[in-house]
């Protein structure tokens, strides 16, 4: 880990509006975008004003939308004038910041606000003559090389460059119960996780399944016609209401696919977790994973869509392994 602190100057920011403005060659190519930009801007507000009538009930509110997205293109023809300014008024951009750089994450803590992002470091970090620049997700630093002591630079080089090894493996197999999974739902929607989140979850999709099936009446049509017409909007229409309908009964048939009758094996290292249930495995490197919660008896590991939630109850683990684990856990991913 690598903790920097550091605050940026007038020549700083006056050097990294250069850096972003580019060369010459650069500023001239921006000017017949910028330009152009601008005038698609100019044509959608004509465009909102005098092509649609506003008179017409139709486009009461498809004149001021378009003629506002007109606008809002025109201001980013014209570079954003303001929004430094505005930045400036809610924002203290001379303010010491303190990053503390782990091999997985960056810990960002500025004006009494702690925030953590993921980060990879290959790919996260850039230099130039002054500024040591990182990247992760949602946010970018800025920081000068004056802030940086020569054991600091060698410590964050040390973490870019270094290859990651299994180290100590942290094992643990257990039953999951139902209980647990309710709990997680708990954690990550607080509301719809509820007896009476649940519960409202599922009248709005009945709610949802009974109006599509009244859609063709309300317009004055039927099914049949609408089959025999539009064929397509028809079965997608349909399709979506059989979902909202599943949704009504609860997800029927949901649980089943959680196989809790399965015992889960899963095996973390440095480099990746390792997930066995039943006779399946599956192998997670830890850049599939977005960020990590910890309630009184569960880790659950938060990934990406093509990623299944890791829930880990703290039953299966004994008090010196919860400890590694979260040590773990703290180095390589943000804790929600």
């Amino acid at each position: 880990m690598v903790s920097i602190t550091y605050s940026l100057a007038p020549e700083d920011f006056a050097e990294l509006e250069a850096k972003r403005r580019g060369g010459l060659l650069f500023r001239a190519l921006r000017i017949p975008v910028s330009a152009f930009v601008g005038f698609i801007g100019l044509f959608t507000v004509w465009q909102a004003v005098f092509f649609f009538p506003w008179n017409t009930w139709d486009h009461r509110f498809w004149n001021p939308a378009i003629a506002g997205l007109g606008l809002l293109i025109l201001w980013v023809g014209l570079d954003l004038p303001g929004l430094t300014w505005l930045a400036r008024r809610f924002n203290d951009r001379y303010a010491p910041q303190e990053l503390r750089i782990y091999e997985g994450k960056i810990v960002s803590s500025r004006g009494g606000k702690t925030r953590e992002f993921r980060w990879f470091p290959k790919r996260g970090f850039k230099e130039s003559e002054g500024f040591y620049f990182l990247s992760a997700s949602k946010a970018k630093w800025a920081i000068p090389k004056r802030a940086v002591s020569l054991a600091q630079e060698k410590s964050l080089r040390d973490l870019i460059q270094q290859e990651p090894s299994r180290g100590e493996i942290i094992e643990c197999r257990f039953l999951l119960t139902q209980e647990e999974l309710n709990e997680v739902s708990r954690y990550l929607h607080p509301w719809l996780g509820s007896k009476y989140g649940k519960l409202v979850a599922r009248v709005m999709g009945g709610a949802e399944a009974l109006f599509i099936l009244m859609v063709p009446g309300l317009i004055g049509s039927s099914w049949a016609r609408e089959f025999r017409t539009e064929p397509t909007v028809a079965a997608g229409l349909i399709g979506f209401g059989l979902f909202s309908l599943w949704g009504a009964t609860g997800c029927l048939g949901l649980r089943a696919l959680n196989r809790l009758d399965l015992e889960r094996r899963i095996t973390f290292s440095n480099v990746e977790a390792e997930v066995m249930r039943g006779p399946k495995t599956s192998r997670y490197n830890w850049r599939r994973f977005v960020s990590y919660l910890e309630s009184p008896d569960l880790f659950v590991l938060c990934a990406t869509p093509t990623v299944p939630l890791l829930t880990i109850p703290k039953r299966a683990l004994s008090p010196g392994e919860q400890d590694r684990l979260r040590s773990l856990l703290d180095r390589k991913l943000p804790r929600e």
